[in-house]
């Protein structure tokens, strides 16, 4: 099975109830608008996103980090005890630039902080996004 025959597939979920909905939401809502079929998480800890990813078998997991690399650090890990780390993970949120090389070293594949716009979130899911062995993996 590849991308051509069906719809990109992301989990968005927030790793911390920071109050800041509105970022996620309209993230969420461009996805959607770009033809990408979006299940949305709502506040999950690192092991209920890891379970949500596979469950869901998405292809990329959104994080809206809220400060806590720790439990980003748990995630990256869990998808790799899991075998699910082809999964594209991208983050955004309220990171501050200096942040941003750390979390890549964790393995997150691109982080769009405030100001990001839609389209090249979009455009960065579309270009980087990989077709997945669905029966070797899941």
């Amino acid at each position: 099975m590849n991308l051509e025959n069906r719809r990109i597939k992301v989990l968005m979920v927030k790793t911390a109830l920071d109050g800041h909905w509105r970022g996620v939401n309209v993230v969420t809502t461009g996805m959607r608008n770009a033809g990408m079929e979006v299940v949305y998480g709502g506040e999950l800890n690192p092991y209920q996103i890891v379970e949500a990813t596979i469950q869901e078998d998405v292809d990329v997991l959104g994080l809206n980090i809220g400060g806590r690399y720790h439990q980003i650090r748990i995630v990256m890990d869990q998808l790799k005890v899991r075998s699910a780390q082809d999964i594209l993970v991208i983050a955004g949120g309220t990171v501050p630039r200096e942040d941003i090389p750390l979390l890549k070293e964790m393995g997150i594949a691109e982080v769009f902080p405030p100001g990001s716009s839609l389209d090249s979130i979009v455009n960065f899911v579309k270009e980087n996004v990989r077709p997945r062995d669905y029966l070797t993996n899941r």
